[in-house]
């Protein structure tokens, strides 16, 4: 990606700070009351400006992504617990926005130490759990699921109507979105999220649910645990 184009798109935050800043005092009063039809046009409008933001955020990334290609977290560790905890939380106004939720079953306890990054795993999670409160139908419910298995994995599951075969083949690849979207995406954040996955050592992977409708993104990463269990020695 050229740098004036990365500059240009730097260069833009700072009119939609401004911009975000007068909607959110014109939405709490700062000037007074609004008349009550502004109500649903403000709204949309801070939704477009936040959809705005994370395109810049996805492309900036990218950008990083190219000038560190092989970026390791080395021996870092993230609390899956507490980041998919994280994540949740900061997934709810949308959520109550779109009036759906997003709950988190932590499996077998707080702890789940994987080797990560909490920045780059934290961007994943953001991304999945936006991804599936677009997708998942009428309900809008969203589950985040810490599961211990092969490792460890923070699994993200919506009951929308499910991803078809012909498009799960290109579902990781950069800018392809799904035509059927109720939303206009960059088509870059399954992208993103699978590359910083792998650059943490672990993937990103995409199930169908048996037996119920929707779909299940998969984070997997290496326990903290695993190189030590596997070069300890038995007494």
């Amino acid at each position: 990606m050229p740098d004036d184009v990365v500059e240009v798109v730097h260069d833009l935050r700072a009119p939609l700070s401004v911009a975000s800043g007068y909607l959110s005092m014109l939405m709490d009063g700062t000037f007074g009351p609004a008349p009550g039809q502004w109500g649903a046009p403000l709204e949309v409008l801070g939704t477009k400006l936040e959809e705005a933001r994370l395109l810049i955020d996805e492309i900036l990334v990218l950008r990083r992504m190219d000038r560190e290609p092989d970026a390791r977290s080395g021996n870092d560790q993230v609390n899956l617990t507490e980041a998919a905890r994280t994540a949740a939380a900061r997934a709810q106004p949308r959520a109550r926005l779109l009036q759906g939720s997003v709950v988190v079953d932590t499996g077998q306890g707080d702890s789940a130490i994987a080797k990560g990054d909490q920045r780059r795993t934290l961007r994943i999670l953001d991304n999945l759990i936006n991804n599936a409160l677009v997708y998942s139908g009428k309900s809008r419910r969203v589950v985040v699921r810490v599961e211990h298995e092969d490792g460890l994995q923070v699994a993200v599951e919506d009951s929308g109507s499910g991803i078809s075969k012909a498009r799960r083949a290109r579902l990781f690849e950069p800018f392809v979105r799904d035509e059927g979207s109720p939303e206009i995406g960059s088509g870059l954040g399954l992208f993103i999220s699978r590359t910083l996955a792998r650059q943490m050592g672990g993937d990103l992977t995409f199930h169908d649910r048996p037996g119920a409708p929707g779909s299940r993104f998969v984070l997997h990463l290496r326990s903290a645990e695993e190189p030590r269990l596997r070069g300890a020695r038995s007494a």
